[in-house]
């Protein structure tokens, strides 16, 4: 087991207690140490010093794979080396890279690998929580989880868990990184002053809200909804002005296609494969489908749209947000995701 050392910073996410020689503000600090299941480290190494691989064929020439042993290089950014789902090392390019650079792949990529090498199954999504219950969010990226999600915080939703979400084996979600990242142009348009929040990486013009400016929750919940996010378009929307904007959703009601949309928004597929998880994914993935289903979310394309009609909206309520005459569109939903 990874001890905690006592001049590390120490913090909890997905359970597990993680000593850190680096300073990673993205993550909570551990307070409650009863809750936590497992110890790791992330720590500086030397990558000269990590022993050579016999990569499986699901490597490539940035990601080198075996079942217990994970390496990513990344020009200009570092080194990293994921062990035994217990250790985390990391070099840096060279003294030019901020720990903000190193972070953004610590607390995504690398941590995401780990979790991977223990076995869970660990959903690209965001997570939130309210009156006990938590709902996750799926998306392709720049679909608007980030946005949702901050839209629901502001009407008193507590954040879960941001980007990279654990799901366990008895359906509870469990905290992880919470902080939310936005892109320039949702920032604007949510009226937050974005050049007072730090930057996710030099060169992208994308934002991050960090865990001091957030409500968070870090007890796991029980998992109430998925919602898999759409966007009516801005001429969509001007259509139905006579009859009110609303939050709408269908039930996805072929259990093969909300598997599909489950398993693919696995976070990094190739992960799962090359460290021989696949298996443990999809059986994962399929009870996650059997006990709580799926459902397609459609929200408004414009932002100021979404907050108003979010205050009409029970996302703990699924049901109460199906409209009349829903099978057909449910179904056809299910059958666009063949």
């Amino acid at each position: 087991m990874a001890l905690v050392t006592p001049s590390a910073n120490t913090y909890t996410a997905f359970g597990l207690a993680i000593s850190s020689d680096l300073s990673l503000p993205e993550l909570a600090v551990d307070l409650n140490p009863e809750s936590v299941v497992d110890q790791v480290s992330i720590t500086s190494s030397t990558k000269e010093d990590w022993p050579e691989l016999n990569p499986s064929e699901h490597s490539t020439p940035t990601v080198q794979m075996t079942p217990n042993d994970w390496r990513l290089e990344l020009e200009g950014i570092g080194w990293f080396r994921v062990h035994q789902g217990r250790s985390i090392y990391w070099q840096r390019w060279d003294d030019s890279v901020s720990d903000r650079d190193l972070r953004t792949f610590l607390v995504g990529s690398a941590l995401g690998a780990l979790m991977i090498q223990r076995g869970s199954l660990m959903l690209h999504a965001t997570a939130l929580v309210r009156d006990g219950k938590a709902v996750l969010l799926l998306g392709a990226p720049a679909s608007g989880k980030s946005t949702l999600a901050w839209c629901l915080h502001q009407q008193g939703w507590r954040l879960l868990s941001s980007e990279l979400t654990l799901i366990d084996r008895q359906g509870m979600v469990w905290p992880g990184m919470q902080q939310l990242k936005l892109w320039h142009a949702a920032a604007m348009e949510l009226d937050l002053d974005w050049k007072q929040m730090p930057v996710v990486r030099k060169g992208l013009q994308r934002f991050s809200l960090m865990p001091t400016d957030l409500s968070t929750s870090n007890q796991p919940a029980p998992l109430a909804v998925i919602y898999g996010i759409t966007r009516r378009g801005k001429e969509d929307d001007k259509d139905q002005e006579e009859e009110g904007l609303r939050i709408l959703a269908w039930p996805v009601l072929r259990q093969q296609a909300a598997l599909l949309q489950i398993r693919n928004q696995a976070f990094q597929p190739r992960f799962y494969r090359g460290m021989e998880q696949e298996q443990q994914l999809f059986l994962h993935a399929a009870a996650l489908v059997r006990s709580v289903g799926l459902h397609r979310l459609q929200l408004p394309d414009d932002v100021k749209r979404m907050q108003i009609a979010l205050k009409y909206a029970n996302l703990l309520d699924p049901i109460s947000l199906v409209p009349k005459q829903s099978e057909p569109e449910s179904e056809s939903l299910s059958k666009a995701e063949k």
